[in-house]
């Protein structure tokens, strides 16, 4: 399931928070996303350090007075925590977004899972798949 292997917490700012103050805590978080929730921690949207640099900064945009609610698009693509992992990769690739924010059954931001989490899970598992091959062939351990 999505939510066992999800980040979490997820590291959220609301909307108004300015540009300034989100690639700060991006940075303190070590994080290249923030998802954006409203007061009840309802997802709103997922802004990146890419969002930030092409929408704001290379805009010419000052970004301690952007705030995050103007650099979101569209209604947010969400997974729930009981979703499993080819749902999760359908949504990524379905809606050409690299991160989904996980909720829980009453909608709420519970974590956040990447196509690079999902990748460093599968190769993980391919790894342990080919082990078990090469054992079963006689050959030696990749």
């Amino acid at each position: 399931m999505i939510g066992e292997i999800c980040s979490k917490p997820a590291v959220t700012a609301l909307a108004d928070t300015t540009a300034q103050e989100a690639a700060h805590r991006m940075a303190t978080k070590r994080v290249g996303a923030l998802v954006v929730v409203d007061h009840d921690g309802r997802p709103r949207g997922v802004v990146t350090d890419r969002d930030i640099t092409i929408h704001v900064v290379a805009a010419g945009k000052h970004p301690a007075e952007v705030q995050l609610g103007s650099l979101l698009h569209r209604r947010p693509v969400v997974i729930r925590e009981d979703a499993g992992i080819l749902d999760a990769t359908k949504k990524l690739a379905q809606r050409g977004v690299r991160r989904l924010p996980v909720v829980n059954s009453a909608g709420k931001v519970v974590g956040i899972v990447s196509l690079d989490d999902l990748m460093i899970l599968l190769g993980s598992e391919l790894g342990h798949v080919a082990s078990t091959l090469a054992s079963e062939l006689g050959r030696a351990k990749p």
